[in-house]
């Protein structure tokens, strides 16, 4: 085989490997099918990492890693942090701000 041939049948095996590596990785994260998840920030104080967790969140969503709604469970915000929160989930339609002390009423009816 010629030079050409073989570092062809390299790159295709490269991306073959690379294509299989990223299907695997991304079903590490995904969750089966009709399994309900949710997930759960807690927000305390004035929300100072809330907006950083909520976009990294939005951003693995985006990517469809992530398929499931997000709650911001309102431990002890302040006035400020409920103002922020509230535009997160305004700004994101699967995003909920939901009081921490009855988290258990918004899983009965999701």
């Amino acid at each position: 085989m010629g030079v050409v041939t073989e570092v062809l049948l390299v790159g295709v095996c490269v991306l073959a490997l690379a294509f299989l590596s990223w299907q695997m990785f991304s079903r590490l994260f995904r969750p089966e099918e009709g399994q309900p998840v949710c997930l759960l920030i807690p927000g305390r104080g004035e929300g100072e990492e809330l907006e950083q967790w909520v976009r990294s969140l939005m951003w693995l969503r985006g990517l469809g890693v992530l398929s499931c709604p997000l709650v911001i469970a309102d431990v002890d915000l302040t006035p400020d942090g409920w103002e922020l929160a509230l535009h997160l989930a305004a700004r994101w339609p699967d995003v909920v701000l939901w009081p921490a002390g009855q988290l258990e009423e918004y899983l009965k009816t999701s």
